[in-house]
C-alpha cells in the first residue's frame, strides 16, 4: 500500500509505512527498539507538516514519481545487503538518480534548472525516501530477528 501511495499521492505514504511499522510491533512478529520507533515517528510528522504547507498542485503532482520510487527501491535493496545506514543512503541515492533520470526525459525538461529540481526533489523525493526506508527497516529487522 505504501509503495502505491508513493506513486499516487492520495494521502502521504509515510502514514501507511509508519502504520506498518507499528502493526509489526504490536503483532509481536518484530521487536523494534523504542528509539527507532520515535525516530521514524518524528520523521513521519516532519513529512506530514512539509506536505501540508505545500501548494496543492505540487502535492497532487505525479510527475517523475515512478522514476523516484523505482530508484529508491533499487537503492534500498542495494543498501540492505550491507546494513542499516547504507540502506538509508542507498534509498536517498536511488531516489536522486531516479529524479535525475526523469529530468532527462522530454516530460522532465522543466526540472533541469537546479532550483526547480531541488524543490521537486524535496517535495516528492523526501516522502518517498522516508517511506521506502521504513519498508527497508521492516525488511532488515525481519531478516535479523527471523534468520
Amino acid at each position: 500500500m505504501s509503495v502505491f501511495l508513493c506513486l499516487k499521492p492520495y494521502i502521504p505514504s509515510v502514514i501507511t509505512a509508519y502504520g506498518a511499522v507499528w502493526l509489526m510491533q504490536w503483532s509481536g512478529y518484530l521487536d523494534f527498539p523504542n528509539v527507532m520507533l520515535s525516530y521514524w515517528g518524528i520523521l513521519t510528522m516532519i513529512i506530514i507538516v512539509i506536505t501540508s504547507i505545500q501548494q496543492e498542485a505540487l502535492v497532487k503532482s505525479t510527475r517523475g514519481l515512478r522514476h523516484i520510487t523505482i530508484g529508491a527501491i533499487a537503492g534500498m535493496f542495494a543498501g540492505t545487503t550491507v546494513g542499516y545506514s547504507p540502506m538509508i543512503i542507498g534509498t536517498c541515492v536511488g531516489a536522486l538518480l531516479g529524479l535525475i533520470a526523469y529530468s532527462r526525459t522530454k516530460q522532465g525538461d522543466a526540472l533541469r534548472p537546479m532550483a526547480p529540481f531541488f524543490k521537486y526533489f524535496m517535495a516528492k523525493g523526501l516522502p518517498t525516501i522516508i517511506t521506502i526506508a521504513m519498508l527497508g527497516i521492516i525488511l532488515e529487522v525481519t531478516m535479523i530477528q527471523h534468520a
